[in-house]
């Protein structure tokens, strides 16, 4: 038998696809793939067909749905209408954009993702959507977008035409489908070979092993093997026995040969291993000796070349007719061949060690690299020159690394100042909009909420019920826009302003909070823990500012628990110790988490619970601004855990004072 470490004969590079074993696999793999590629063409083509058809029709169902629901908003003119019925299509992640227009062909309403920004020119009024009365929708395919556009009819009337651009992706359907063919394919492919290796093992395999037998026989001249008999009685079974039987008869003829041969064998190994280590020595020898001499060279007192320079002819590509003498300079850039030649004329006189960097041409380069150009005067005993011996030194990447590092200092010096720069207009129009917010919009306000008190106050004898009802929405729209433009100019003042940071006792502000908030409603039974000694580096007007909110938000959604509860403390999250507020109240759907900081965006009805939309989001740029982070986690109607860390850290951070400007996040 052969050994089993070394089963893998030559025989298979010899055959190659030849053998019978890639044969009759190459049969049942060309079956299994000639298959699978028809039925996957199939389905493939199947799902293609299917998914077109679906797209269509689904945005068809989808242009008369928001059709029929702005048909209404197109007969009042109700633009804003429309726009909330569009804002629905958000909850179609392909819905990319959608505008309706007036039968004139002038925007009435458009929707549009935030990242598909380059599908602006929905917006633009001069663009009419090219349907008359009573045309059918026209559908339109480009690239990997689908754009319907049809027709708004009320009964007979044309009321205008809307738009929709959805995203096709079909190539990302392809995709799946070929992902899942293939799959299918390869497990396919899988069990075909796993089907033919046991047919191999049943057919092929008696065959091969006595081929691969014969041939390591013929290799390694072992005539002691023996091909194992297999437990068939068929031609196989005779061609084995046959075979052990020549290679008995061959072993018996050769025994006295090796004998005789043994020896002399022995005697031509021994010489040849002594000639290899002869070889291997001299090779190591003059491999050591090149290194070494490599970038060396040697000059006589005046500084001319009058040896042969191994190592300057390796690395300049000079030959000795070119270097000899002073001619060695010419393989230095030209722009420093002047200053060298002055040093090493000064070095000459004053026998002082020679030191430069400079270009020096590199012959496997094709150019030149900067190097550091070092010699050594030696001197007899008398103290006489006698010759000079340089080294050269290759620092062409670290020049290019240093250069390369200077060139991106400047560029990101003249980025940081244009970042300055614009984030100082930034600052400056937030302080002119906060002065016409605070000036220009109050006074309307005050004179709608007055004239309505006085309405109310002189004529309320002449207003029926209804009247006064209207009068006091009213007032009370106009006091809830008041409220808006405070925390407008709350969150644009804690953008701008300076943070001083020192230890603040957060518990004890909170059990201020806390107190406040008691004493604003005394007749609700609030269960408030608070850990005691917490503390933390910052700014004490804007901490407050986020425990206010926190505890406000906790405080007023528990207002419809039997047995509220709120607490505030600390817990270790991934090593890190984090503030948090919880409560048992009315908490929120995690799948609208990602709007919970952002400006105006609210997950319960004002109708249920009070508030702008403006808190959370000055919580969240008063934290960023601290270095930290908040994040929230909730369950409807289980409660709600707001956690926030802060930096741990006296100073202010480098880019503070001219921090961007985000998009401030909003409350739940």
């Amino acid at each position: 038998m052969i050994p089993a470490a070394e089963r893998k004969s030559p025989l298979q590079k010899r055959f190659g696809l030849n053998s019978i074993r890639y044969k009759l696999s190459l049969g049942i793999l060309l079956t299994t793939v000639t298959a699978l590629l028809v039925s996957g063409s199939v389905i493939v083509l199947y799902e293609l067909r299917d998914y077109r058809a679906h797209m269509l029709e689904d945005i068809q169902v989808q242009s008369n749905l928001i059709g029929q629901a702005s048909a209404a908003a197109l007969q009042f003119e109700d633009a804003e209408v429309a726009a909330e019925t569009l804002t629905l299509l958000q909850l179609s992640p392909k819905v990319l954009a959608a505008a309706i227009r007036k039968p004139d062909g002038t925007l009435f309403a458009h929707y549009q993702q935030a990242a598909h920004a380059e599908l602006g020119t929905l917006q633009h009024p001069n663009i009419p959507l090219l349907l008359s009365p009573g045309a059918e929708p026209e559908i339109v395919i480009d690239n990997d977008l689908l754009r319907l556009s049809a027709p708004i009819l009320f009964g007979q009337e044309y009321l205008g035409s809307i738009m929709l651009i959805t995203k096709y992706g079909m190539q990302e359907h392809l995709a799946r489908v070929l992902g899942i063919v293939a799959t299918v394919t390869l497990l396919a492919l899988i069990v075909s070979m796993l089907l033919s290796y046991w047919i191999q093992s049943r057919i092929t395999r008696p065959v091969m092993l006595i081929t691969e037998l014969a041939n390591w026989v013929v290799l390694k001249r072992d005539y002691s093997l023996r091909a194992e008999a297999p437990a068939s009685n068929d031609e196989i079974g005779y061609l084995v026995q046959a075979f052990n039987t020549m290679l008995n008869e061959i072993e018996l003829r050769t025994a006295a040969l090796e004998v005789s041969n043994r020896q002399l064998e022995s005697e031509a190994h021994e010489r040849a291993d002594a000639e290899q280590a002869l070889r291997s020595s001299e090779l190591r020898h003059r491999t050591l000796v090149m290194t070494l001499t490599s970038v060396v060279w040697q000059a006589d007192a005046r500084g001319n070349f009058v040896t042969d320079q191994p190592g300057w002819s390796a690395y300049t590509g000079q030959s000795a007719a070119q270097y000899l003498g002073k001619g060695w300079i010419q393989a230095i850039h030209p722009d420093d061949r002047g200053g060298v030649q002055s040093l090493w004329l000064k070095a000459c006189e004053d026998l002082s060690p020679f030191a430069t960097q400079l270009r020096l041409w590199h012959d496997l380069d094709a150019g030149f690299r900067h190097i550091n150009l070092n010699a050594v005067a030696l001197k007899d005993t008398a103290g006489v020159l006698q010759q000079w011996i340089g080294v050269i030194e290759d620092i062409h990447e670290q020049i290019q690394s240093t250069q390369e590092i200077r060139r991106l200092n400047s560029e990101l010096e003249q980025r940081v100042e244009e970042r300055t720069a614009d984030l100082e207009s930034a600052n400056k129009e937030l302080e002119a909009f906060s002065y016409s917010v605070s000036h220009d919009l109050r006074a309307p306000l005050r004179s709608i909420d007055g004239f309505s008190q006085a309405l109310l106050e002189d004529y309320q004898s002449v207003l029926d019920a209804t009247g006064q009802n209207y009068l006091a929405r009213v007032r009370a729209a106009a006091q809830r826009m008041g409220i808006l433009i405070d925390d407008l100019l709350k969150l644009s003042h804690v953008s701008r302003m300076d943070i001083a940071r020192d230890m603040q006792d957060l518990s004890s502000i909170a059990a201020e909070v806390i107190q406040g908030l008691r004493e604003s409603e005394p007749e609700r039974r609030v269960k408030v823990q608070i850990e005691p000694g917490l503390q933390a580096y910052g700014d004490a007007r804007l901490l407050r500012v986020v425990l206010e909110n926190l505890l406000n938000n906790a405080w007023k959604y528990t207002g419809k628990c039997t047995k509220p509860l709120i607490e505030f403390g600390t817990q270790q999250i991934n090593g890190s110790a984090c503030f948090y507020v919880k409560d048992n109240g009315a908490g929120f759907d995690m799948t609208y988490a990602s709007r919970l900081f952002s400006a105006f965006q609210r997950l319960h009805d004002s109708r249920d619970f009070s508030g702008s939309g403006i808190g959370l989001a000055t919580v969240n740029r008063i934290i960023s601004r601290h270095g930290g982070r908040i994040w929230a986690q909730a369950e409807p109607d289980k409660g709600a855990v707001f956690y926030f860390t802060l930096q741990n850290t006296q100073a202010a951070t480098q880019g503070e004072r001219h921090e961007a400007q985000t998009h401030p996040a909003g409350r739940r």
